[in-house]
Parts: structure tokens; sequence; C-alpha cells
């Protein structure tokens, strides 16, 4: 017997067809946006570079953002973020600097040309939303609004819970070096 049939209050999983299609949407979507847009940069800017960017965009009121942190929380590998960071620094999109409280470490920061590129890009996101959304009734666009920041709070709190389980469990292999003892996970 199923877990609905026991617990009709329970709520079933969305039929897959539904994530297909959300992540379909947004593939068109970027697409779309890419390619109305004028800048040439843009539309050779891979998904992995629009990930990176769009994180360091929306870190950038805290400064400069170490790349081992941008690493860490894209759960990409350091090379991974280096070869997409390398590829946003030659277009001009972000600059790269030693950081200054570690020579050691580097932090990146999104370039004047990049902010221009970003609002010429989000300019054409606007529009197009406009275009998409304006055949549906507003109670529609509400509804959709709804279930999508719905979902995306779920699954942001959900990436967030991943990220500390494996940095305690990453903590927890440190050996203390005072009492010369390895924890234990």
């Amino acid at each position: 017997m199923n877990d609905t049939k026991k617990n009709p209050a329970k709520k079933t999983a969305p039929d897959l067809e539904i994530w297909r299609r959300t992540l379909h949407v947004s593939d068109l979507f970027r697409i779309v946006a890419k390619k109305g847009a004028d800048s040439e940069h843009l539309n050779r800017i891979t998904v992995n570079q629009a990930r990176i960017f769009g994180y360091i965009f929306s870190r950038s009121a805290e400064g400069p953002i170490r790349i081992s942190k941008l690493a860490h929380d894209l759960d990409v590998t350091p090379a991974a973020a280096g070869q997409a960071i390398d590829r946003l620094v030659k277009g001009g999109m972000v600059d790269r600097e030693t950081d200054p409280t570690d020579r050691r470490a580097l932090v990146i920061s999104i370039s004047k040309k990049g902010r221009e590129h970003l609002r010429e890009y989000q300019a054409r996101c606007r529009e197009l939303s406009d275009e998409f959304l304006s055949d549906l009734p507003p109670a529609d666009v509400a509804a959709f609004d709804r279930v999508l920041s719905a979902v995306y709070d779920g699954l942001d709190a959900r990436w967030h819970a991943i990220l500390a389980a494996r940095d305690a469990e990453k903590n927890a292999c440190i050996p203390d070096f005072k009492t010369k003892q390895h924890a234990q996970p």
C-alpha cells in the first residue's frame, strides 16, 4: 500500500516531468535572453561561467570574494572555478587580485565592464519576462511567483544544510594537536 492511501494528507512527489519542464524553461529563457543581448561576451559565456558570475554578483555587496569560498559554496573544484574565472577575467567581466588580508589567496569581484554587461542582461531578462508573462492572467503570475519562491527557498535551505553537514564532517576529521587525538566522525 502506498503512503497516500495510509495517510491521505501526505503529499505525493510531483511527476518528474514537472522538473524536466522547469529546467527546460530555465534553459530556454537563458538562451533567448543571451541571443537578444547586444553584448558579444554575454553570448559566449558558458553556463558554469554564468553561474560563477551570478554568485560573485549576488555577493558583491560583501566585497571581493575568495576563490576558495566560491568553489566551496558552488561545490566545484578550485581548478574548475579557476578555469571559469580565467575566462571571465580574460573577457573583462571580473577582476582578480591578491587578498589584502592573505597574500597567498586570490579574491575576485565584478569589474566595471562586468556590471555594464550585467545591467544589459538584466534589462533583457526583464523585457522577456514581461513579454512572456503578459499573456498570463495576473493571478497565474502571482501563483507562479509564489510556487517558484517556495521551491527556491526549500532547495536553498537544503543546499545550505548539505554544505553545513559536509563542513561538520570535514572538521570532525581534523586532528586536535593539543590533546594529540583525532576527532571521530
